[in-house]
């Protein structure tokens, strides 16, 4: 029976629309002259159903396409044509079917393609609309792969990744793009699509297998990237008319470009991640050999191989970045330093370039050898920078020989300076070794030396290997001897811009400052050729014994930074015992050491610090505040004067800061601090009522032999004699003290004490200062005159009361009648044996006046007479040019004994007492005799 063409169009659309596949199947193979394959495309397109198993339908559709429904009739039961309705209803109908064309916008990418494989794309994608299922398409589509390339190339680089990504990597994720959603990312979108999901699990703190999903998503997915990118290259060059060879080459350069510029979009993502996590990109490093190495789950064409130029260059940009990575990052564990070296030995073997050898210093350093200048000379500070790690001009990553050794050497410097206790990262290392300046590298050097120093881990052992390390660190060099030869300086290395001295000096500063001190001797100063010469070796230990001086907090030579300093000095006395420096500070240590028994506070309460001995203008003031704030601390004087010579001789007391002596020597600084001392002793002792051993002092410590003398050896011209200001100043502070009040006779003694000590005073000071010292003297002088006639009115009542109790004693009438002839002063007189008076008590007590005060008093001098003054005496003696002095006092003429100027002062004084009291003891006058 013959049916019009639109009833059979319209049944076969009732087929489809039923999914009865069959029965379309059967329809098809009857009427094929009506039902042409492009017709019953756009039926299954356009009515079968998309939920549809592909299963009940490929069939058919590889015996469509394949032309074999001719074996099937139509004499199938219930495979009938409806004609109820007219032929022209029918049309009607036909042409209201819309049925879907075999072509829209999603097919740019197949315009070369037949219409089964248009079909194919068109069906995959309504099915990922209406369903959201990745299988079914699946299932569709893996029949007929070997049909077209097109499809084969969309099946891998589309729908493959988009299955695992969402089926098979991580099914507990949400759906979140479709097929043409997918199909329309680019470049580093698609990358961080595919990546995400291990990118997101690994932040919440789940394992992620980077190395999986760039070898499943990303490397099937540049698979079709690359390719449609050159189908279109190739349509561009069929478009031109006339195709020339170099043509043909230009478009196989943009092929590999394409090539090339798809996995740069792979090798920054990488490059990021090793700045978040290094470990990650470790493990990509480790497990992925590269472009070369994709998972096109079985259905990629074995004849379709990328051409062996365009792996090598990706290969070759893959591996430049792992050596970017180590720029990259900013960790400098020891577990990145591992990484590092996991990625290095990696890059080698996938470059077939020399491995590298191991990170033990001890095996890796033996085996190194050099880089050329040549090469170091093309490295500028730019190519380390983040844009730039991936240029393919970088010398520095772009894997070569020297690029790897150059990695390897920075790296084992990183592993190095982690040993150390003082880790860097690789970019840090990398700049101060290549393009580091002088300051720089000495302040890193300084960090890595005050870093070990500050490690509890290192004992001397540890010590002993620091020195060879950081040698090899200066130059990449494993000779870490004491010959001549490294002390050239080396081209580069981490610290190759520090001279050799400034780096053995800091090394053993290091040691010193660390306490391993038999260390240091035995490495800079037993050995025959030492690293560097004596003086420097001298100064350091003179640097460190005074920087552990100056940070002590305290004075006692047991404990602290001055022990450190005593152990300095001690440790290198021996290999320097006529260093004027090493005696010096030895001095200085005895002076703070004693310093330290004593309570000392500076201005506003603050405790007294060793560093302030070494800042102070004038150091000997301080024993003047220990004075102060220790009661009774002057009767120690004989320790506060050795605190003051130490002083002196650790050349603290210049003599440019002396007003006394601006040219003395070192042993006339010395006696000087030592009177200086000995004047404080004597205010202190005034202060706290110590008046005896004031007096002591100024009489045994202060005389004025020794005063006259300290600074006159040597001087030609009398005028140039020194006037002794510390001793008449203590002199006259002991004279011009007050006495105690009394009657007793320890009164007297007392104004004694004080008219010796006031003529001291006044032979040794100035012109100025006499005046003020004569007038304390009178003061002193009218005071015993009272004490004596005290005592004459005492030992007259006295007498007066024994009178009366004799018998037959007088009354007061008839003593008062009595009137006794005053006795003449005779020498026979004087020397009768008659019993004592008041003038015999005077006259007793004025010889042993003569006697303690004055014992060294001249004959000569003293019958000068009372008449002169002891003023105009002491001008007088001062002006005379017949005087001249010598060592050993004063000259008075041929023939004669030398008097001495304390005997010639002293007998002035004593003529003027003669003249004030000698009448009461009956002594003859001047005149007289």
């Amino acid at each position: 029976m013959n049916h019009s063409s639109a009833h059979i169009v319209l049944q076969a659309v009732r087929f489809a629309t039923d999914t009865d596949i069959q029965a379309l199947q059967h329809l098809t193979a009857c009427h094929l002259d009506v039902l042409t394959v492009e017709l019953v495309l756009r039926i299954i397109l356009s009515y079968l159903p998309e939920s549809t198993d592909p299963n009940l339908y490929t069939g058919f559709l590889q015996d469509l396409i394949e032309y074999n429904l001719n074996s099937l009739d139509d004499t199938r039961p219930g495979i009938t044509v409806d004609d109820a309705v007219s032929e022209k209803e029918a049309r009607r109908q036909v042409r209201a079917l819309h049925l879907l064309p075999l072509s829209n916008s999603l097919l740019l990418d197949f315009d070369l393609a037949d219409n089964f494989t248009r079909f194919l794309f068109i069906r995959a994608h309504r099915i990922d609309a209406e369903t959201g299922s990745l299988p079914l398409v699946q299932t569709l589509l893996e029949p007929f792969l070997d049909l077209s390339e097109h499809l084969r190339t969309w099946v891998i680089s589309i729908l493959l990744p988009l299955l695992r990504l969402e089926y098979e990597y991580y099914p507990h994720l949400v759906r979140s793009y479709s097929l043409e959603e997918f199909e329309n990312l680019e470049g580093e979108g698609a990358i961080n699509t595919l990546l995400s999901a291990a990118t997101q699990q690994n932040e919440e703190g789940h394992d992620s297998d980077f190395s999986r999903d760039i070898k499943g998503l990303v490397g099937p997915w540049m698979y079709g990237e690359t390719r449609r990118k050159r189908r279109k290259l190739e349509i561009e060059r069929r478009n031109e008319e006339n195709s020339t060879s170099s043509h043909k080459n230009k478009t196989t350069v943009l092929v590999l470009e394409v090539w090339s510029t798809g996995w740069a979009n792979v090798n920054d993502w990488i490059l990021n991640l090793s700045v978040r996590n290094y470990e990650r990109a470790v493990h990509i490093m480790e497990n992925w050999d590269g472009p070369r190495d994709v998972d096109y789950g079985g259905w990629d064409d074995e004849g379709e191989k990328v051409d062996d130029i365009s792996l090598e260059k990706s290969t070759l940009l893959y591996a430049q970045t792992g050596l970017a990575t180590m720029y990259a990052t900013s960790n400098a564990s020891l577990q990145v330093i591992e990484g590092m070296y996991t990625i290095l030995s990696r890059i080698t073997q996938l470059l077939e370039l020399p491995s590298p050898p191991g990170l033990q210093f001890e095996d890796a350093a033996s085996n190194l050898h050099g880089i050329s200048v040549e090469y170091f000379e093309t490295l500028y500070p730019s190519h380390i920078l983040q844009n730039a790690l991936l240029l393919d001009s970088n010398p520095i990553t772009r894997p070569s020989e020297l690029s790897t050794k150059l990695s390897f050497l920075i790296l084992l410097s990183a592993r190095v300076l982690h040993s150390l206790i003082y880790p860097l990262t690789y970019k840090k290392i990398a700049s101060l070794s290549l393009f580091g300046n002088f300051e720089d590298q000495r302040t890193e050097l300084k960090n890595v030396l005050h870093a070990v120093a500050a490690s509890r881990t290192m004992d001397e052992k540890s010590w002993a290997s620091v020195r060879p390390r950081l040698l090899w660190l200066r130059g990449w060099s494993h000779n870490t001897g004491t010959t001549a030869h490294i002390k050239v300086d080396p081209s580069h290395g981490v610290f190759h811009n520090v001279n050799h001295s400034d780096f053995e000096t800091a090394i053993l500063g290091a040691l010193l400052n660390a306490g391993y001190y038999s260390l240091a001797v035995e490495t800079y100063c037993s050995s025959i050729d030492a690293p560097i010469s004596s003086d420097i070796i001298e100064k350091v230990a003179l640097d460190m014994a005074l920087v552990a001086y100056d940070n002590a907090s305290n004075g006692s030579r047991s404990r602290g930074g001055i022990k450190k300093a005593s152990d300095i000095l001690n440790a290198f006395r021996s290999h320097f015992p006529a260093s004027k420096p090493f005696k010096e500070i030895a001095a200085l240590i005895a002076a703070t050491h004693a310093l330290s028994f004593y309570s000392l506070k500076l201005q506003h309460g603050v405790p007294f610090q060793p560093v302030n001995i070494r800042v102070h203008p004038d150091p000997i003031l301080l024993i003047d505040k220990i004075l102060n704030q220790n009661s009774r601390s002057y009767s120690k004087l004989d320790d506060l004067v050795e605190i003051a010579c130490n002083l002196v001789k650790a050349g603290l007391v210049h003599p440019s800061e002396s007003e006394e002596a601006p040219n003395g020597t070192q042993e006339d600084q010395i006696i000087l601090a030592e009177r200086r001392v000995i004047a404080m002793a004597v205010k202190a002792a005034l202060a706290e009522d110590d008046f005896d051993t004031a007096y002591s002092y100024v009489v045994n410590r202060l005389s004025l032999s020794s005063s006259t003398n300290l600074f006159n050896h040597g001087l030609p011209e009398p005028q140039d004699i020194f006037v002794d200001d510390i001793t008449w100043r203590a002199a006259y502070q002991a004279g011009h003290a007050q006495s105690p009040s009394g009657k007793d006779g320890s009164n007297l003694r007392r104004l004694e004490q004080r008219m010796e000590l006031l003529s001291q005073a006044l032979l040794l000071a100035p012109k100025p200062a006499t005046e003020d010292i004569l007038t304390t003297w009178r003061e002193c002088e009218k005071e015993m005159n009272l004490v004596l006639a005290e005592e004459t009115e005492e030992e007259t009542r006295w007498d007066d009361q024994g009178d009366r109790k004799f018998p037959g004693g007088f009354t007061r009438e008839d003593s008062d009648t009595m009137i006794q002839k005053p006795r003449e002063p005779t020498r026979n007189a004087m020397s009768e044996e008659a019993p004592m008076g008041l003038f015999d008590v005077a006259r007793g007590a004025a010889a042993a006046l003569s006697k303690s005060a004055f014992p060294l008093r001249s004959p000569r001098i003293a019958e000068s007479g009372p008449k002169s003054s002891v003023r105009s005496q002491v001008q007088t003696w001062r002006g005379s040019d017949s005087i001249h002095s010598d060592d050993s006092g004063l000259s008075t003429g041929e023939g004669e004994g030398r008097v001495r100027k304390r005997d010639m002062v002293s007998n002035l004084v004593t003529g003027g007492l003669t003249s004030g009291i000698g009448w009461v003891i009956g002594a003859p006058s001047s005149r007289q005799e």
